[in-house]
């Protein structure tokens, strides 16, 4: 076989690769989408952090004779890597055509499948969990998709897919078990039986190939090489002594170098020696390519006397690092090599006294500690040839703690190890306290009489950390002294096994319990044929899951396709001097650039006033402001050239924050105020007034599928067709043709469905999308233009962050009399939408209370960061956060619950609330009653204050709301929708609408309509695309109001064609539908309708309500917490479909809880984005899910004023009970407030991370 190609098999296909073909196809996820066009795996952040590019890597072992099965992230695998093993992504899994794997029809069954961009890398995690072991348990499944982000479903259907296999949670109760499922008489893919036989059969061509040659491959100025023994890897050192060494590449990924000399790259991951794992009672040994996955493997196995407290804190580090999909790859001796800040194991070595076995050029070798390797830059040049960790038996206790567990890149944290011996030494290593790993002798700072565990105290480790911090001359973070000196006090509670809270530092996460979900049955009355309020999957759900479904990227490249890479601004605030763009021209591949100067039409773009520049002109006004674009011939040679733009700042002072902004008086238009009664009147009659402030965080939308757009253009008439990632057609089309000078209808915008959307696709589409046209017009030929994660994350807006002052006046029972506060919105660089965000919050700042007096004003703050946008809930959850912490306050003054504030202030029937429409029923208490009895809320209130009682650094809290959503836009023009419909001979109907699928199950409930409607089965009924072609002046796709739009367009036309077959139908009673159709068609009667629906008299025409009950447990000395259970009573009318709306609720609720306790959005102090990728924002993964996850749609509650057959909208309302969580944190941080007599009420300003809830007990700060 050939030295100098890769030769792996993909889906049982032999493939063969030469140095030829990888200067296009470097990473094995580029080969297989680009040459082998698998699409399946995606491409969502380029970074090995979200899995949706997961593939099953099999790899024969010929030492054990047996296949190594896992599964790897494609993105950053480089090609080279795979030499020698079998690929298979999720299309040689099970495909609609061929059959489904069990797994796949499981996910379709269990509506664990939104927007399908995510499904694919979910189906080959858990499918590589199957191969490894046929019956896993709970944790097993929720392990093996640690490293799969849905930003869609929720997970709770993604685990119970796999209840099949770990067995359902939900007993009795699995939705399996129920009979309410339409007979369409389809003929549905046969999943293929769980049998291991009928998997795909390894190569048997690998299992006699033993890999001996050294590979050696070149692309560009990259060389691999790939030596099989250590004696081939000193030879090809020696001969290429400036080489780098890597393992899994994990940190590398695809590595090019297009300006310098040749980057020569020696990889280790096949070597023999340096895969040996040595085990005697003394040390541990593991060789340097050894991976995370193979050494918990072994050390799982120790049983070996003295070791459990290193194997314990060994196992507990692995966990914490990545996911199952990283640590099959990174290698124990890459992680060393690597020197990057926060490296989560080197604490934990420094505490063992490890060593590590180095070896240089010339064959000499030597042994350092970790702490000499890392310290001594020189040892960068030397080879790392195994890591040595003493097994002593002094060693009584060893802790490791990382805190957060799932800490983003550069957040503040802190990853600790500590040990205590038999000869009264007590050492910790702290990582995130200063740039470098800080060494603690903790007892060296105590008199000898007290240097015992038991005589520390937090107040004593809190002095000890400053003053080892002023001797290393480090800066004091009061935050990360606090969160280090609880995790000192953690371990001593371990070690004295005398509180409840001593239980091992090192126990896993409690397993996914169980979840019920209930909704009301079909009435046994109603055909089978009917598929109204039935929960049917997704008619595209097979696709999906199996890969086929086509994404905008997905999209084969036409003939003679160019790409854009958009050149960003690297200033927040700044006057441009000069852009030199010479450098471009020369650069290989090059065809055009562009900036302000290109369009014909306008450089001014904004979805409510065109307030922004396309490409900045004059001044950039945030970081990552596009200043121009380049068009290559291929994506690598765009991005290339993008970089080489030289750009001359002038720069100024730039607005950041609100405080800035309010300060400055930066604001965008004038104060919104709205009033109701006389506020001074009812704070006179108050019996108390309190005043407090509240801030919410940004919040990035992380759709898993990046903005991009494919831009055609045509030969006539400056026509241009554009395929889009979006949810507003109408604005994309008028952006496009007002920036490139032409009417509307020379620009076609398609779409077929969007991979995660929540109002992030709304506007900022256009930043992406008209560069691309504008390209395409010029070049005249195919232009595409795709957002990195990183771009995404820099130049797209987020959710507004707020800050709120209140002053609450209240009667001595709780009685709520006078309301007034100050709004300030952080709108970003323009206007965008923030005002009608604004008047959102403004109208829902009051919840779901009557409160007689009100006064509210509100500020857009004019700030130098992107523009903020539309999101889920549209500034309605900033609004709860606000009200449920006012309601709190006057319960935390008055002493009494919160829950009984609550229950007295409810608005009642007949009160008129700010956005005008009357409450006109008692819906809300049916549903808060309704989610008491569910939650059982009365025994776990009285569990949690005797959980309270008994545990002094462990709280729990307890909390429910109840919520009012509009429905309805309150601007009635936009209340409109357009159907088109068309009937075929054959009986089959098409139908358009102007909605776009973005995850929500529009496309489903629009058919399942329209099967009604027209009396056919749904499998007549087919929904290709939208187009502005052929749907004109569309409604965006927000606001949860889209079914009701579209589906009452969708009635009135297919009410005409009923109407226009009834003549035949009393002519020929029995006809059947296909005859009815060839008689209209015989007798000129025309079979396509177009029909508007226009809900409602203008303005907002129904409200959707919910309650919801959350209980959480913090870890006091940590910052931790979880969510320990969530019940949710949600008011959905007649629901259309409950197995879509219940995955709307539970996806909305992780969504919200991702705003108010994990997800952390920051800038640094110049302005540039620091959450610019998963690893460095992070999101709420499977293991975030409440243990205890109950949804209920409340029953007998259809919609009177509803649209569409009493159903009502459900996307965003669910959103907002994640503010129960964020009410149960404070409920059980004031528990622990109270245990040190500290009285005040506490601020607490969304996300609450570990570090503001450690803060917020004060435990143990001075």
């Amino acid at each position: 076989m050939d030295a100098n190609s890769i030769v792996f098999f993909v889906n049982g296909s032999k493939v063969e690769v030469s140095s030829t073909e990888l200067e296009t196809w470097a990473t094995l996820l580029s080969y297989l989408r680009g040459k082998l066009r698998l699409t399946g795996s995606k491409n969502a952040c380029g970074q090995g952090n979200c899995g949706a590019c997961s593939v099953l890597l099999s790899e024969f072992d010929h030492k054990s004779q047996t296949i190594r099965h896992v599964t790897v992230n494609s993105c950053i695998t480089p090609l080279f890597y795979v030499h020698g093993c079998a690929v298979t992504t999720v299309e040689g899994i099970g495909t609609s055509r061929d059959g489904l794997h069990p797994v796949q029809k499981s996910l379709v069954q269990m509506h664990g499948i939104q927007c399908g961009f995510c499904t694919p890398g979910m189906v080959v995690s858990l499918c590589c969990l199957l191969r490894n072991n046929p019956t896993p348990t709970k944790a097993d499944v929720e392990r093996a998709i640690e490293g799969n982000l849905c930003r869609c479903t929720g997970y709770r259907p993604i685990l119970e897919s796999m209840s099949p296999f770990a067995g359902c949670p939900m007993g009795a109760k699995c939705c399996k078990n129920k009979s309410n499922k339409l007979d369409t008489n389809d003929t549905e893919p046969e999943a293929r039986p769980i049998d291991p036989t009928q998997d795909s059969i390894f190569p048997p061509q690998l299992m006699k190939w033993h890999l001996k040659d050294t590979l050696s491959i070149s692309y560009g100025h990259t060389t691999w090489i790939v030596p099989c023994k250590l004696e081939q890897l000193r030879t090809v050192w020696t001969e290429h002594p400036t080489a780098q060494f890597v393992a899994g590449a994990t940190a590398v990924g695809a590595t090019t170098n297009h300006d310098g000399g040749p980057i020569i790259f020696i990889s280790c991951h096949r070597v023999e020696e340096l895969q040996a794992i040595s085990v005697n009672d003394k040390k541990l040994e593991f060789g340097a390519a050894v991976t995370f996955t193979k050494m918990e493997d072994h050390i799982r196995k120790l049983e070996i006397e003295g070791a459990k407290p290193v194997v314990s804190a060994f196992l507990a580090c692995i966990q914490s690092l990545a996911s199952d999909q990283l640590r099959n790859v990174a290698t124990i001796g890459g992680h060393l090599a690597c020197r990057m800040d926060g490296l989560d194991m080197i604490p934990l070595l420094f505490a063992l006294n490890a060593t590590v076995h180095l070896m240089d050029h010339t064959g000499k070798r030597r042994d350092l500690t970790v702490e000499e390797y890392l310290s001594n830059e020189q040892t960068g040049k030397e080879l790392i040839l195994n890591i040595q960790v003493p097994l002593d038996n002094k060693v009584k206790f060893v802790g490791f703690y990382k805190t957060p567990r799932k800490r983003p890149v550069g957040s503040a944290g802190t990853t600790t190890a500590l040990v205590l011996d038999t000869g009264g030494h007590f050492i910790a290593y702290l990582e995130g306290l200063s740039p470098k790993i800080i060494k603690l002798d903790v007892f060296s700072y105590l008199p000898e009489t007290e240097r015992t565990i038991q005589s520390l105290s937090l107040d004593k480790f809190d002095r000890i950390l400053r003053k080892r911090l002023s001797e290393e001359k480090a800066e004091t973070r009061d935050d990360l002294v606090n969160l280090s000196a609880g995790i000192l006090q953690k371990f001593q509670a371990v070690v004295n096994e005398t509180t409840p809270e001593a239980e091992s530092p090192h126990s896993e996460l409690p397993i996914h319990c169980r979840s019920d979900i209930i909704f009301d049955e079909v009435p046994d009355s109603q055909p089978q044929t009917d598929p109204v309020w039935r929960p049917l999957p997704q008619t595209t759900a097979e696709d999906l899951v199996s890969g086929q479904a086509m994404f905008i990227d997905d999209m084969p490249s036409y003939q003679n396709e160019l790409h854009l890479c958009l050149v960003l601004g690297k200033r927040a605030r700044a006057k441009l001097v000069h852009v030199d763009w010479s450098a471009v021209k020369a650069c290989p591949g090059v065809v055009d650039w562009i900036d302000h100067t290109s369009l014909n039409g306008r450089n001014m773009w904004g979805i409510m006033a065109a307030d922004e520049e396309i490409f900045a002109s004059k001044e950039v006004v945030y970081w990552g402001q596009p200043i121009g674009a380049v068009v290559a011939e291929s994506r690598e040679q765009a991005t290339h050239a993008a970089e080489k733009v030289r750009i001359d700042y002038e720069e100024m002072q730039p607005v950041l924050t609100i405080e800035d902004a309010v300060k400055l008086e930066s604001f965008i238009e004038g104060a919104v105020v709205i009033e109701r009664g006389d506020g001074t009147e009812g704070f006179l009659r108050s019996n108390q007034v309190v005043e407090g402030t509240i801030g919410t965080g940004a919040q990035e939308h992380l759709y898993l599928e990046t903005n991009g757009a494919i831009g055609v253009p045509k030969r006539e008439q400056h026509e241009i067709e554009m395929f889009v990632t979006h949810q507003a057609p109408t604005f994309i089309q008028k952006s496009i043709a007002s920036c490139l000078g032409i009417p509307f209808n020379r620009v076609i915008v398609r779409h077929k469905r969007t991979g995660g959307a929540f109002g992030g696709k709304e506007s900022q589409p256009v930043k992406i999308c008209v560069p691309v046209a504008l390209a395409a017009q010029r070049t005249g030929r195919p232009v595409r233009g795709i957002l990195t994660r990183e771009q995404d994350m820099a130049i797209t807006g987020k959710r507004h962050p707020y800050q709120f002052q209140y002053k609450i006046g209240f009667s001595k029972d709780g009685v709520l009399q006078a309301l007034e506060v100050k709004v300030y919105s952080n709108a970003g660089c323009s206007r965008d939408v923030s005002l009608e965000v604004l008047d959102c919050t403004l109208n829902f700042i009051e919840g779901c209370y009557a409160i007689p007096n009100v006064k509210i004003e509100g500020r857009l703050c004019k700030t130098n960061t992107v523009s903020n946008t539309s999101f889920r809930g549209f500034g309605i959850p900033q609004a709860y956060v606000a009200m449920e912490t006012i309601i709190d306050h006057v319960a935390h003054v008055l002493k009494i619950g919160s829950k009984q504030i609550q229950e007295i202030n409810f608005a009642k029937s007949g009160f008129v609330p700010f956005t005008k429409l009357p409450i006109q029923d008692e819906t809300i208490v049916e549903a808060w009653n309704q989610c008491q009895r569910q939650a059982n809320y009365l025994q776990k209130e009285a569990d949690v204050i005797a959980f309270n009682e008994k545990h002094s650094y462990k709280k729990r809290g307890i909390a429910m709301m109840a919520i009012r959503f509009q429905m309805g836009y309150p601007v009635s023009l936009l209340n409109q929708s357009t159907a088109l419909v068309h009937v075929y001979l054959d009986g089959s109907v098409s139908l358009s609408h102007g909605g776009c699928e973005i995850g929500q199950g529009l496309n489903m409930k629009i058919q399942q309509i329209a099967s009604r409607a027209l009396s056919v089965p749904l499998s007549k009924i087919h929904i290709a695309e939208n187009s502005t072609n052929t749907v004109a002046n569309a409604t965006a796709t927000v606001g949860s109001c889209t079914t009701d739009l579209v589906g009452a367009a969708v009635l009135n036309a297919c009410g005409e064609i009923t109407n226009r077959l009834q003549p035949f139908k009393e002519k020929k009673p029995n006809a059947s539908w296909e005859e009815l159709i060839i008689d209209a068609y015989l007798n000129r009667i025309s079979l396509s309708v177009m029909a508007q629906g226009r809900p409602g008299d203008g303005g907002v025409y129904y409200y959707t309500y919910g309650a919801g009950c959350s209980t959480v447990e913090i870890d006091c000395l940590t910052g931790e917490h979880k969510v320990l259970s969530t019940d949710i009573v949600m008011d959905v009318g007649r629901s259309l479909n409950p197995g879509i709306d219940v995955g709307q609720i539970e996806g909305a609720f992780m969504q919200g809880y991702g705003m108010m306790a994990v997800e952390e959005w920051t800038l640094n102090d110049r302005g540039e984005v620091e959450s610019k990728n998963p690893s460095r924002y992070r999101v709420p993964d499977v293991g975030n899910l409440p243990r205890d996850f109950n949804v209920t749609l409340l029953s007998d509650s259809p919609n009177k004023q509803a649209i569409v057959y009493s159903s009502k909208g459900i996307g965003e309302p669910p959103l907002l009970l994640a503010t129960t969580v964020h009410k149960a944190l404070r409920a059980a941080i004031l528990s622990a407030r109270k245990d040190r007599s500290l009285s005040a009420y506490v601020q607490l300003d969304t996300p609450v991370t570990p570090a503001k809830i450690r803060q917020a007990c004060t435990i143990g700060c001075i």
